[in-house]
């Protein structure tokens, strides 16, 4: 699964990573691909390389979701 994370933080200060299937995807001027993962998990550890507050989508990546 390819994923992506929003370059705009949220109204917490957070940048939330999606998969590529997930209604909520942002639009491609902002996001971040992250690339190709087996769990949201890793794809929040890249997505950490890139901002501090990482979340995951709560949609697509309730796993990774702590909401």
């Amino acid at each position: 699964m390819h994923y992506y994370v929003k370059s705009e933080a949220n109204e917490r200060g957070d940048h939330v990573v999606h998969s590529e299937e997930c209604q909520f995807l942002p639009n491609e001027d902002n996001r971040k691909a992250l690339g190709d993962f087996a769990k949201c998990d890793t794809a929040m550890d890249h997505a950490r390389e890139h901002f501090d507050q990482i979340e995951g989508c709560q949609t697509c990546c309730p796993d990774c979701h702590e909401g």
